[in-house]
């Protein structure tokens, strides 16, 4: 039915009414208002409040009300509008969540009730259990539920909730349903357009026992991330105040490829009877390059400390005349991420009772499959910076070509997998024994791998050069040669694309740089260079490859209840886990690498070492809803919970940062860490006074046994450029003292007829019981805000959106410093044109404001980063039949 007809029926039925015609026109009007049916914004608020309303526990939820019409065009940012929920958008898209405090990797995300394996592109993130959700195109999202409190029925291993994200199902769908949408989107930063489509075909027989969906989606987009890093604070000298390592302006630029499939099959022999096989798969192109040109300031902590500026016992500014050392480092990435699953599940519904079974499996594989790193640089220049500005400012300068020497050459590979294979089944029995209305009962079983490798090239290992075919050159290996033929940035083509200014939020002339040119690097590193064909050894970086097998069993039981004025359940899951972690344990003479394609380095002593690691824990919960009268709820859930550590953590690996610069630091796992438990109280209050309009205000409170805590160790380290050992602090995670996260949500929405408002509040507090934690507890905001507007008629939507998450802490960096962001407050915009009953057009601008990520380490004036992603604006048009 057509918008403009339904809203003639409406109309109809209204004069209908207060025309006093009571018998003809009652029966009239309630045959009418059968088919009117809301739709647009109000439609999609309308319903994810019903699904609020209607559960027995404490969810946000959000809906689309149309096939392919879901609230945002990431699912991230539509999460990021729930009271309590914030994201992560560190390349300028969301991608990461937070839930009341809990950190990505301590929530869950399931794909119609099962885990999707995850493996992320980026070369510096260590293999998590949190989930990327730029793998999801929300054109195939038909809704989400976030579970803030727990149920003996919901999957074990989240602390803040569990985020369920539902998929279309043929069967559901009117037969032949058809949805096409195209978009172009343009980036600030990056000035590219870049184009996306979405298609989703529905067909099911005329007996409805048998259907068919199939989506598609295909999305490009150049990321282009402009900043200013600094990439370490030490204290060599141990006077209490800390100095710069290492500062610079990156550059940092990706071109996303994202194609995602998605089919549902469907087959109802019976009325009680339905099989679903659902098939996902993903995958992300996701090639990068990064250039970052740096000075070396902890080289000059005295002087710098000496002449410069202190606030906050740390050199926020300060200069370096005629000795300082600078570089600039190209980074190549040729990187990607795949995820699959496949899912059958099996419904039997009677009187007596219902079976739900599922099993399948899901894959992921993904990180960097190939990385080059070029360092060309100069010594004794000047250089002078300031935090405040912050600006910076080298002489020679980042586009004087000739100045920047040859330095060296270094790059490899690291890749990554996950697996899970699962199987559950879950029986329903309705009683009638008083209160009790039914009983749910169930098992699941998982079975999940996850691996890591990292290799890395060696452009001056042995056989690479052939001196007798080439000639000698000394050092008879390919990056003596690179060098020879290429001695600065001005020559074999390295300057070939000119200067640019990266437009990032920082002064000085650090800004305008010499172009990267990544073809030409590329070229020389693996292919050849002026006919001499190139080559590099391949060695496995042992201390960097392992593998983490976890076997987890669940029982649960529970209860439903139903009195008068109230409705819930109680329950007890119950859950064992069996972890094995695998990693090389070797001897040290030849610096932790073994050269796999050719005779280097071998370690005399090699073995492949396996530790295991398990636990049981009994995870009760008990959730209640009390109706006061026809509109109002109150709500309260009691229950224990868990979360599982980090992949990486659990694993024996060791990294570590540049070891050129001052006090090198790198980070480790440990294999004997337990999981993190809590228990959680909820108690709210919902006031549903309209149809789309309600108020609700949430009291929570999480008490965490443990805490994530570092212990540190020192441990040598060969540097291949310098030829020598190198003492490298690393940091290990172990299970610390807990704490508590108490906190109230606040959420209202109302509709005035046409237009209408959404907002939330959440307000989040920790407390740890070990003092030197106090402000330490990662992923908390102390405050969190969403605030919408909205416009509607029958032609037209329109909504205007700000999302404000409080400063936060994110934990250790990788170089071992403390890290924290700063405050972030973004708007965006979306209008929809309904053009006809089958075509609609959108408009969204996201970022208006054009807001910066700012990171610093304890203070506010220790800055660590300023990123900034730019304005995004995006037009789209949609078909739907």
């Amino acid at each position: 039915m057509s918008k403009r007809t339904l809203m003639a029926r409406s109309i109809q039925a209204a004069l209908l009414v207060t025309t006093g015609a009571m018998a003809v026109g009652t029966v009239a009007q309630e045959e009418v208002v059968e088919e009117v049916v809301v739709t647009g914004i109000r439609a999609s608020m309308q319903d994810a409040m019903n699904t609020k309303r209607n559960s027995d526990t404490v969810i946000e939820a959000i809906s689309a009300e149309d096939v392919g019409k879901f609230p945002d065009k990431n699912v991230a940012e539509s999460l990021s509008r729930l009271p309590g929920v914030s994201v992560s958008r560190d390349f300028g898209e969301g991608e990461k969540i937070t839930i009341r405090g809990a950190g990505p990797d301590f929530n869950r995300t399931l794909l119609n009730g099962q885990t999707v394996a995850t493996a992320d592109w980026f070369i510096l993130d260590n293999p998590a259990r949190s989930f990327n959700y730029t793998l999801l195109p929300s054109s195939l999202v038909s809704g989400l539920e976030v579970h803030k409190a727990s149920l003996a029925s919901v999957d074990e291993g989240s602390l803040g909730g569990t985020v369920i994200v539902k998929t279309r199902r043929p069967l559901d769908l009117d037969a032949a349903t058809i949805n096409f949408g195209a978009s172009a989107s343009y980036g600030e930063n990056s000035e590219e357009i870049d184009p996306s489509v979405n298609g989703l075909f529905s067909w099911k027989n005329d007996s409805e026992t048998f259907g068919a969906l199939i989506s598609a989606t295909r999305q490009e987009n150049t990321v282009n991330r402009a900043g200013f890093e600094v990439l370490g604070w030490a204290d060599t000298n141990a006077n209490g105040i800390m100095t710069p390592t290492v500062m610079g302006s990156p550059l940092f630029i990706q071109e996303r490829e994202l194609t995602t499939l998605f089919a549902s099959v469907q087959f109802a022999p019976t009325e009680d009877m339905v099989f679903t096989l659902d098939v996902l798969d993903s995958q992300l192109d996701s090639d990068n390059m990064n250039a970052n040109w740096l000075a070396w300031t902890g080289r000059d902590e005295d002087e710098l400390e000496q002449t410069g500026t202190i606030k906050s016992n740390s050199t926020v500014a300060g200069s370096i005349m005629g000795g300082g050392d600078a570089v600039v480092n190209y980074i190549n990435r040729v990187s990607s991420t795949e995820t699959s699953s496949i899912t059958l599940n099996f419904e039997y519904d009677t009187d007596a009772y219902s079976v739900d079974a599922a099993i399948g499996t899901t894959e992921a594989s993904g990180g960097t499959y190939r990385e080059t790193s070029w360092e060309y640089g100069y010594t004794g220049g000047d250089y002078s910076y300031d935090l405040g500005s912050p600006s910076m400012s080298m002489d020679p300068s980042p586009t004087d070509a000739a100045d920047f020497g040859a330095g060296w050459i270094w790059g490899g590979e690291k890749p990554t997998t996950d697996e899970e294979k699962y199987a559950q089944v879950d029986f329903e029995v309705p009683l009638d024994m008083g209160m009790v209305t039914g009983i749910q009962f169930g098992a699941k079983m998982r079975q999940a791998e996850r691996t890591q490798d990292r290799k890395v090239y060696s452009w001056h290992g042995p056989d690479t050069y052939d001196a007798a075919a080439n000639g000698d050159i000394g050092w008879n290996v390919y990056l003596q040669y690179i060098f020879n033929e290429c001695p600065d940035l001005s020559s074999c083509g390295l300057d070939a694309l000119g200067n640019i200014n990266t437009g990032a939020p920082v002064g000085g002339n650090i800004t305008d740089q010499l172009a990267q040119n990544r073809k030409v690097m590329e070229e020389i590193a693996f292919g050849g260079l002026n006919g001499v064909a190139a080559d590099y050894a391949i060695s496995r970086e042992l201390a960097n490859q392992w593998s983490v097998e976890e076997d987890t069993t669940a029982l649960y039981v529970q209860a439903d209840f139903e009195g008068d004025n109230f409705r819930g359940n109680v329950g007890v899951r119950y859950v064992t886990t069996d972890q094995t972690s695998g990693a090389w344990s070797f001897s040290g003479d030849s610096w932790g690498f073994l050269t796999l394609d050719r005779n280097w380095l071998t370690p005399s002593q090699l073995e492949w070492v396996e530790t295991d690691n398990s636990y049981s824990e009994f995870l009760p919960s008990l959730n209640i809803a009390y109706d006061l009268n026809e509109d109002m709820i109150i709500r309260g859930a009691a229950s224990r919970v868990m979360a599982r550590q980090n992949w990486s953590n659990l694993s024996s690996f060791e990294s570590y940062g540049a070891l050129n610069s001052p006090n090198p630091t790198g980070q480790a796992g440990n294999p004997n860490l337990k999981p993190f438990f809590a228990n959680k109280l909820d108690v709210s209050y919902e006031w549903y006074y309209a149809d789309a309009s309600m108020f609700s205000a949430t009291f929570f409170y999480n008490d965490q046994d443990s805490y994530q805590v570092g212990s540190t160790y020192v441990k040598p380290i060969y540097d291949q450029q310098a030829g020598q050992d190198v003492d490298v602090t690393f940091t290990r995670p172990e299970n610390g003292p807990g704490g508590t996260a108490t906190g109230l949500e606040f959420s209202v929405q109302h509709d005035f007829g046409g237009f209408g408002v959404q907002g939330n509040y959440a307000y989040t507090s920790t407390s740890a019981d070990d003092a030197s934690m106090e402000d330490k507890v990662p992923g908390v905001s102390e405050h969190t805000a969403n605030l919408m507007g909205y416009y509607e008629n029958d032609d037209f939507g329109a909504r205007l959106m700000y999302n404000y998450r409080s400063d936060f802490y994110n934990g250790l960096h990788w170089n071992g410093n403390d890290l924290s962001t700063d405050a972030y407050g973004q708007i965006d915009a979306s209008a929809t044109w309904y053009v006809t009953d089958y075509f609609q057009l959108d408009v969204e601008a996201l970022n208006l404001g054009n807001e910066q990520i700012v990171q610093y380490s304890e203070y506010e004036d220790r800055l660590m980063s300023v990123y900034e992603n730019g304005r995004r604006f995006v037009i789209s048009g949609r078909f739907s039949f």
